[in-house]
């Protein structure tokens, strides 16, 4: 079984095939949170290299997290993309069992990656004869909680800690388990060919034909919905009552308000206001057009940007496009408008074609995305 393994949870991106549990070849690369950006190119130079094809592939496997919320994201939509389109089956390894098996250690395993502020993702597993036995599933808590969970259930038992967390929280765990063990730093990180490896083990006790559905596995709300939600900010569609409560001053020259308004009343467009408490603080809009929706603008306002809140809106239009059946979303941006293009890339719009000279001498880039395969 000819088996190509993608991981992208972390700022690894890593690219392994496998025949059954046998490496062939893997190239990883750790460049930061860039995986937008390098793993199709990283893919065309590993078929070419390996000189295969994507038909050659018996089953495909990601990382579908814990980690970066972009990175899982871009694996999953990646894997999912080749498994539609060739009918290959597909298959997800979380990252904590990843790291579980790196330690290559029987007894009882915690794996722990560090999120920030105390907080972490953790799991603990049991290794007897090579399989893997899942104690406690993997969960989003303090640092704190996982500690006094082990405390509390494993006292008195060997513990060995690998993932990134065991490092950076090495001083609290020192102090509060007897005895703990820790792999060696080296071995401490994630390994696209055990992403593989884990990935065959799976597939060999079930059927391919029946493999559960790849979904991303996250533990917790990325970090600009936490902050909507801290804010109290809500996502409305738009009125035409809505116009007199936008103060138009605070968003850069907004293009046209008669064409927003015509657009308010027409069949074909659909258009959201995202607000804290009454104040609106951004607003986009879609017109749709058969099975495909073209977004006409989004626009925040100028305090309000860099918060997450143009993340927000445009998922929540996603979404709703999704649900209503639309194939395929389009837009146009300046070239200019970096941080513009790099949100759209990060909810994997692609770029399409461009008009030249569209924007006063700037090119427009046009940009699609691709729903409901």
């Amino acid at each position: 079984m000819k088996i190509l393994a993608i991981e992208t949870s972390s700022k690894l991106c890593g690219i392994a095939l496998l025949e059954d549990t046998t490496l062939i070849s893997k190239i990883e690369k750790n460049e930061g949170l860039t995986h937008s950006e390098i793993l199709m190119p990283l893919l065309d130079d590993f078929f070419k290299q390996n000189n295969i094809k994507l038909s050659d592939i018996d089953l495909l496997a990601c990382d579908i997290g814990p980690g970066s919320f972009t990175g899982i994201r871009i694996g999953v939509a990646t894997v999912k993309a080749f498994s539609d389109s060739m009918n290959i089956p597909s298959i997800g390894v979380n990252s904590l069992e990843c790291y579980a098996h790196m330690a290559n250690s029987s007894g009882i395993i915690c794996s722990i990656i560090d999120c920030k502020n105390n907080n972490c993702y953790f799991a603990v597993y049991e290794f007897e004869n090579d399989t893997c036995k899942v104690l406690e599933e993997p969960q989003s808590n303090s640092i704190e909680n996982c500690i006094e969970l082990l405390k509390n259930k494993y006292q008195n038992i060997k513990i060995t800690f690998t993932g990134d967390g065991s490092i950076y929280y090495k001083e609290i765990i020192d102090k509060n388990i007897n005895n703990p063990i820790y792999i060696d730093n080296s071995l401490n990180s994630l390994d696209t060919y055990k992403l593989g490896y884990i990935a065959y083990q799976k597939a060999k006790s079930c059927n391919l034909s029946n493999l559960p559905p790849l979904l991303p596995l996250y533990l917790k709300k990325p970090q600009a919905e936490q902050q909507l939600e801290s804010k109290n900010a809500k996502i409305e569609k738009m009125n035409i009552t809505d116009l007199k409560l936008i103060n138009f001053s605070e968003f850069d020259d907004f293009w046209n308000i008669s064409n927003l308004e015509d657009d308010l009343l027409s069949e074909n467009s659909e258009w959201y206001i995202i607000k804290i408490e009454n104040k609106i603080i951004g607003f986009a809009g879609i017109k749709i057009v058969l099975d495909e929706a073209d977004i006409m603008n989004i626009a925040i306002n100028k305090n309000f940007r860099g918060q997450g809140f143009a993340l927000k809106l445009l998922s929540y239009i996603i979404e709703k496009c999704q649900n209503n059946n639309i194939k395929k979303i389009n837009l146009e941006v300046n070239e200019k408008n970096i941080p513009a293009i790099n949100l759209y890339k990060k909810l994997q719009f692609n770029e399409i074609g461009r008009r030249k000279n569209y924007y006063d001498g700037n090119d427009a880039i046009l940009m699609s995305l691709i729903l409901n395969k």
